[in-house]
């Protein structure tokens, strides 16, 4: 019992150390943390904005016999082969989502050019290395990876997000592709209605960077190091006075 005390008061007394510690370097935190926070706003004042339209949409009647066979004799045939895929709904996320409709929207915008903005002269019209020029696979990817995202809810809603330095743009891309599954779908006379729900509008806030958001966590890690740094040393400190 007088041993379970000792050791109580023991841990009180490393708390209590911990603490004063960690007070006496209270206006180190502080600077650390603010200076952190500043770094951050720099940082994203400096980086470019993105600005994200969403344009929604949904099927409203299907023919699943009439859209497999399209689909047989069409540049997405590959697309579909998936046996899981059964929906009308996972069908026309499959077109959205293929290689063959980001082919399209790069170039029907160009943004084999917008994309890689810095490596083309604009005054020659040329890229600045002809011997190294971007890589088509790095603007598609970079479309349908970073760009663009495609998601749906359980009710068959299909959201198609786009997020760009121009906000204009992203909205452009955004409804270029409701209008190039429409028109996939009428030209083959499938059964098939796109109904757009919300058609994309350039966005007049950005959607990053998030500059509080950043700041805040920004804050949070530092004062997280800063303790823990503080602690670590004051460990190492008493343990080479014991020695």
């Amino acid at each position: 019992m007088l041993s379970m005390d000792i050791n109580t008061h023991k841990d009180e007394i490393d708390l209590f150390a911990y603490w004063a510690s960690i007070w006496r370097r209270k206006w180190l935190i502080v600077l650390v943390c603010m200076l952190a926070m500043i770094v951050t706003i720099i940082i994203s004042k400096r980086s470019p904005k993105y600005y994200k339209s969403e344009a929604v949409i949904m099927s409203t009647s299907s023919d699943s016999g009439g859209l497999g066979a399209a689909f047989s004799s069409s540049p997405f045939a590959g697309v579909l082969g998936s046996a899981g895929m059964q929906s009308t709904t996972d069908k026309i996320m499959a077109i959205l989502k293929s290689r063959s409709a980001a082919e399209a929207v790069v170039s029907r915008y160009d943004l084999y050019k917008v994309f890689n903005e810095e490596a083309w002269d604009k005054e020659k019209g040329a890229w600045k290395d002809p011997l190294k020029p971007p890589l088509m696979t790095d603007t598609l990817d970079m479309l349908m990876r970073s760009v663009t995202k495609f998601s749906k809810n359980k009710e068959g809603v299909i959201t198609i997000a786009v997020e760009w330095k121009d906000p204009r743009l992203a909205a452009e891309i955004a409804n270029y592709y409701v209008y190039a599954l429409t028109d996939f779908l009428k030209d083959r006379s499938m059964n098939i209605t796109i109904q757009t729900l919300d058609r994309a509008i350039p966005a007049e806030r950005k959607s990053r960077p998030k500059t509080l958001q950043n700041m805040i966590l920004a804050g949070a890690a530092s004062f997280l190091f800063c303790i823990f740094y503080i602690l670590i040393v004051d460990h190492i400190g008493k343990r080479r006075t014991m020695i």
